[in-house]
């Protein structure tokens, strides 16, 4: 019998996810599907769980980045543990807005990435998950994360212990519910639970999918 529940849910679509573009750390704003998606909650912010700093990438189409450097590419930059995307550099048109938001004001430049690999995007996770978390489901709390497609891959392959292989064809679909039993260690004792009919689950994930290929 599970100890513990945790549910995880991608946000909901954004402007950006509607035209296929990289956001990174760029604040999107959500799309008319999105706002009708999403619910009021109590609300803890935090920079920790933001989507993986995908550099130069930000705001380009990835079905047109996919089509001039292969989809091959495109997703070792989305999903690869280890490689970062190119750098953002400062006079990327969107370096202003994202290194001179209000949010990250208290942010050291350790902190503050110009990219990040996966592998970077989980270390700056997990402290929040440990130390805010992790306490609150073993209060017995329910804890609902909402955030984004990366910062999400991380959280599972550290709960699940997925090799880097598994965590590139692991497809999270926005908006729906995502459901983990956990034991009193913290580990996954059932297979992983999307709260959604199951035609509409394939089909987000279809889409998800399919955003890092070319068009044809």
């Amino acid at each position: 019998m599970a100890t513990y529940k945790l549910v995880q849910i991608r946000h909901s679509e954004s402007a950006w996810n509607l035209e296929n573009h990289f956001s990174g750390w760029y604040d999107a704003i959500l799309s008319p599907a999105g706002h009708e998606a999403a619910k009021q909650l109590p609300i803890v912010r935090t920079w920790r769980l933001n989507e993986q700093h995908y550099g130069a990438l930000t705001s380009l189409n990835k079905a047109e980045t996919a089509a001039k450097h292969s989809e091959a590419q495109v997703k070792i930059c989305r999903c690869s543990c280890d490689v970062p995307p190119p750098p953002m550099e400062p006079y990327h048109p969107f370096y202003s807005n994202i290194s001179k938001d209000h949010r990250y004001a208290d942010l050291t430049e350790n902190h503050l990435p110009s990219c990040e690999s996966l592998k970077d995007t989980i270390a700056r996770a997990l402290p929040f998950w440990n130390e805010e978390v992790f306490p609150q489901i073993k209060e017995g709390k329910w804890v609902l994360i909402a955030a984004h497609g990366n910062s999400l891959w991380g959280t599972v392959k550290h709960l699940k212990g997925l090799s880097e292989e598994a965590i590139m064809e692991l497809n999270l679909p926005t908006g729906i519910p995502i459901v983990y039993e956990l034991d009193k260690n913290l580990k996954p004792i059932k297979p992983t639970q999307f709260l959604g009919d199951e035609e509409t689950m394939y089909k987000a994930m279809e889409v998800v999918a399919a955003q890092g290929k070319a068009k044809k």
